[in-house]
């Protein structure tokens, strides 16, 4: 019988554009029964420009009153040092290729040229430093990494087969 995978409470997902971690994000949620808290929804208003860094912080501390949840996000030059993307106990991070994530995120014309320059940008300037931060701040958060879709995928279908409901007897 093969085991479950183990899953924090509060898993947050992170990836440059064009890991398509909100697609990610909605699976686990789906998979786990978690509601889902979109970030970019509370951060980037409609006329796409970025939120005041009070504003942000204050967001990710109401995070902070739900128990249960998958939070879909990235990691950048707006996110707070504390409180960290409502404290999660686990995060996946979507690592993906810059070339796997600027194929994806050309197929959404209306994303603005400085997010594909982001793309190149985001490993060296900010996930290195960022999950330094995190793991200093929060040692026990448990940190999953991704480096290709296939792997990513490989982890939902254990994890659907683990999540299947039983089916009841005839």
């Amino acid at each position: 019988m093969q085991e479950q995978m183990e899953l924090g409470s509060r898993i947050a997902i992170l990836g440059r554009g064009g890991t398509d971690a909100t697609p990610a994000a909605k699976r686990l949620a789906e998979i786990t029964g978690r509601p889902i808290i979109r970030i970019d929804k509370h951060f980037w208003p409609v006329d796409r420009r970025p939120q005041p860094a009070a504003h942000w912080a204050k967001v990710q501390q109401e995070l902070d009153t739900s128990e249960r949840w998958v939070l879909d996000a990235d990691l950048g030059p707006f996110d707070a040092d504390e409180p960290r993307l409502g404290h999660p106990d686990e995060v996946w991070v979507l690592d993906f290729s810059p070339l796997t994530c600027l194929i994806r995120a050309l197929q959404y014309p209306e994303e603005r040229r400085d997010l594909r320059v982001w793309l190149f940008r985001w490993r060296r300037e900010y996930l290195n430093d960022e999950l330094d931060r995190l793991t200093a701040l929060a040692p026990k958060v448990r940190l999953r990494r991704f480096t290709s879709p296939a792997e990513l995928a490989t982890t939902f279908a254990e994890l659907a087969s683990a999540h299947k409901p039983a089916t009841e007897p005839a």
